[in-house]
């Protein structure tokens, strides 16, 4: 299969989104994306077949750009995986056949996208020492590491999302470094492992756009960016209004404000952890949830009121 059919049929299938390769007389930007207006399509590049080759997204809007430089990213990783002669990476960029040496059986496996600032040296020495011989690891390119860890069922850990929390602190701790994590979710036997690592890998680009002070990301979170991304400037404008009281960017501009609301929203609602992992008072974390409340309306401490919070400083940040 030709790389440019194998870009376009991947995007498809794990997102229902078409794109199409492009003729186009625009040079390819720094950025790799372009709108067009006349034409009322967003251009993205991406290598294949030897070239940078164009592909287009319909609509010129805000929202068609946020899906271009995600199809952008995702095609990246095809076309990384490609020119690469590991054949794990091959295969969970979804350009190559499965693996020889991999069990095919009825498993699940926990999926992540690992991003870290350390040597890779030093991440694979780490995943060489830890791994089982069922996982599967890879190195995908700029500074992203792929591990699908094969969960049994007598496993200690409830969800992907809290293994992930556990291999956080190790690997950190291990790396000397810093790590982030997408977190693609469970994928239910091999075959599903490529497109739960374009989940977990579309989990860590948005979560580093989106929310910066997190090192976790779940993929069930940016389906709700995703989500969110097809309302209108206007609409984002109106929602946020319409939850946070008028002086809310007050709270959204301030660092520190807003640090302590995602911390304590992070480590579930306990004040406790959360002023502990923040190296604060408690009554300092108290003070600055009680001025949140003033200043919002929300009390952050009931969770209902949490996640509305959670929602409407996604959709400030989407404006």
């Amino acid at each position: 299969m030709k790389q440019k059919q194998a870009i376009t049929e991947q995007i498809y299938r794990i997102s229902g989104l078409r794109v199409t390769s492009a003729d186009t007389l625009y040079d390819m930007p720094p950025d790799g994306v372009l709108t067009d207006e006349r034409e009322d399509v967003t251009l993205f590049w991406a290598p294949c077949d030897g070239k940078q080759t164009a592909f287009a997204v319909d609509g010129s809007g805000p929202e068609s750009r946020i899906i271009a430089v995600l199809a952008r990213e995702y095609a990246m990783s095809l076309s990384a995986g490609a020119a690469n002669g590991d054949p794990v990476r091959s295969f969970l960029s979804g350009d190559g056949e499965l693996p020889s040496f991999v069990t095919v059986g009825k498993y699940d496996y926990y999926v992540f996208a690992i991003h870290s600032d350390a040597p890779a040296k030093n991440i694979s020495d780490y995943f060489a020492t830890m791994s089982d011989t069922r996982d599967l690891v890879a190195e995908m390119g700029d500074g992203v590491t792929a591990f699908c860890k094969k969960a049994d069922n007598d496993t200690d850990y409830r969800s992907a999302g809290e293994f992930a929390v556990v291999l956080k602190e190790n690997l950190t701790e291990e790396i000397k470094g810093t790590v982030k994590i997408g977190v693609g979710g469970v994928a239910h036997g091999v075959s599903e492992l490529p497109q739960f690592f374009s989940y977990a890998r579309s989990a860590l680009v948005n979560g580093a756009e989106f929310d910066p002070h997190n090192d976790i990301y779940s993929y069930k979170e940016y389906a709700l960016i995703k989500t969110l991304s097809a309302l209108s400037a206007a609409d984002m404008e109106k929602y946020v209004k319409t939850v946070l009281d008028r002086n809310y960017r007050e709270v959204l501009n301030d660092e520190e404000l807003m640090t302590a609301a995602e911390t304590f929203i992070k480590y579930s609602l306990n004040i406790s952890e959360a002023s502990r992992n923040m190296y604060v008072h408690r009554n300092t974390l108290i003070y600055r949830l009680d001025k949140i409340e003033k200043l919002t309306g929300l009390n952050i401490r009931n969770f209902n009121e949490a996640m509305m919070f959670r929602v409407a400083c996604l959709v400030y940040k989407m404006r």
